[in-house]
């Protein structure tokens, strides 16, 4: 009876477990979701521009123009495939792959999740800078230095106040905590993001 308890308590653990990291896994794809949306709306916005290009100006402006434009569609186009990747493959593996799946998925979109965060705002960036170089190779001196400062402080208050925004949303420190075992195994996960560690990362 004792031991049928304990086997019960361990499948509960097991369960509760999977539950908090399906959690986890929806809202990586959602985010996802909203990240590959946005992104193909920049790069829409930086094809068009492309394709609506001006032949009027210098050569060297059309050309670091060209470079900026391109590079803030590329990054973004990157972004969108990246999410499209994260937000189909990992609840795939996760449904459908052996014990043990759930845990990959998160850990993998986890990671991932970062690199379409850079993917995006390395695209906005250029995004920004070939707006500030269409001005220069549109407009007058004096219209395109007044734009061009304006896009500066726009970029120096979206990165502080994404600066000040991470600080005040940012997860608590890491604190270990450590269950009953399971299959003779000690659970341990982190208190601030309820996702079990690898023997490694507790070491």
């Amino acid at each position: 009876m004792l031991l049928a308890d304990k086997h019960d308590l361990q499948e509960k653990l097991k369960l509760s477990l999977i539950l908090i990291e399906e959690k986890e896994l929806n809202f990586y794809t959602q985010n996802c979701y909203t990240v590959g949306t946005q992104a193909a709306l920049l790069s829409g916005f930086a094809f068009s521009a492309i394709v609506s290009g001006s032949d009027d100006a210098a050569v060297e402006l059309q050309t670091l123009w060209g470079c900026f434009t391109t590079m803030a569609m590329l990054f973004e186009i990157l972004a969108v495939v990246k999410s499209m990747q994260l937000s189909i493959m990992g609840p795939g593996l996760a449904l459908r792959g052996p014990e043990g799946s759930m845990t990959r998925a998160v850990l993998v979109m986890r990671s991932e999740y970062k690199n379409i965060h850079m993917l995006f705002y390395t695209g906005l960036f250029f995004f920004h800078l070939s707006a500030c170089l269409f001005l220069w190779s549109t407009y007058d001196t004096i219209v395109a230095a007044i734009n061009s400062v304006l896009i500066a402080l726009a970029l120096i208050w979206l990165y502080f106040d994404f600066g000040a925004l991470e600080k005040r949303l940012r997860l608590p420190g890491r604190h270990v905590r450590r269950d009953a075992p399971v299959d003779g195994r000690e659970i341990s996960y982190d208190a601030a993001t309820m996702h079990v560690l690898r023997p490694s990362a507790v070491d």
